[in-house]
């Protein structure tokens, strides 16, 4: 080889060395850089409603390792029993922070007995991952049963600036005068009370399907349902649990608006089911 041939073989070699060094410095940044703040910034955050009968036929440890594969951020629950037992739920879950309403639904109180005999009532109740704050209960004027409530409380997402209004509810169907009914008035209030807001999810036991007219009044005021936004086929679904085959229906759901839905379920039990309702979960994107 002569010279000219060595000297363009040595720098042609060079450039290829380059150009190879800057693209493993590009890969680098595309992984140790640019990916963790999309990850940021697209965080999931976990959400599961479960009426769980007062405990009737369960535990906070028996509810506890049926939820524990789902590793949710925040669980609404509903017909709760009071006195600790939600935070007894998050303390094996490794849930540190709760909320529970005191107000029990139709006045259902000490007369219903957890399967412990150690709790009682059907209160509603809010489990987190992440600290609460402005935790308050709101009660609903409507027809159906009374007293009906929702319990309310805020979080902020740690290392983003994400804060998100959570409610869980019980309240009675409004099938037969949804113009009345206890969602109606739940929808004045949240499009009174939470302007500012961007980010809110509530989930519960709507004792309605995701179509009717009552829980129009929700989507009216910009919410969407997890199952419609998905659109999950539930015609052969049922999240309540009943002997009667024409009382089956979905009549537990998440409404979000602010966030963006990724996937969405109901939790089916392959032993004796621990509630006459299932849990239902959506993962949203913030």
């Amino acid at each position: 080889m002569d010279l000219r041939s060595s000297f363009i073989s040595r720098f042609l070699f060079a450039i290829k060395k380059y150009i190879c060094l800057k693209e493993l410095k590009y890969l680098l940044y595309v992984l140790f850089i640019y990916t963790p703040l999309n990850n940021l910034q697209g965080q999931e955050l976990k959400v599961i409603a479960y009426n769980v009968e007062f405990g009737k036929n369960t535990t906070p440890k028996t509810v506890s390792a049926l939820l524990q594969s789902e590793k949710a951020d925040i669980i609404c629950f509903n017909e709760v029993p009071g006195q600790g037992w939600t935070k007894k739920v998050g303390k094996y879950l490794g849930l540190a922070y709760s909320y529970e309403g005191t107000i029990a639904s139709a006045n259902h109180e000490t007369e219903f007995k957890d399967k412990t005999k150690n709790y009682y009532g059907k209160y509603k109740s809010i489990l987190s991952r992440y600290r609460l704050k402005d935790k308050h209960e709101i009660i609903l004027d409507g027809d159906g049963w009374s007293p009906s409530s929702v319990v309310a409380a805020s979080l902020k997402i740690p290392k983003t600036d994400k804060s998100i209004q959570i409610y869980s509810l019980h309240v009675p169907s409004g099938k037969s005068h949804p113009e009345t009914s206890k969602v109606e008035h739940l929808s004045r209030i949240i499009g009174n009370g939470t302007k500012g807001i961007e980010k809110i999810i509530l989930a519960g036991d709507f004792n309605d399907v995701q179509d009717s007219k009552s829980l129009q009044y929700l989507y009216d005021i910009g919410f969407s349902n997890s199952w419609q936004s998905l659109d999950l086929p539930l015609n052969d679904k049922t999240t309540y649990i009943t002997k009667k085959i024409e009382e089956r229906s979905v009549i537990d759901h998440i409404l979000f608006k602010g966030v963006t839905i990724k996937s969405a379920a109901i939790i089916e039990e392959e032993i004796e089911p621990q509630s006459d309702h299932k849990p239902v979960w959506s993962l949203f994107v913030l």
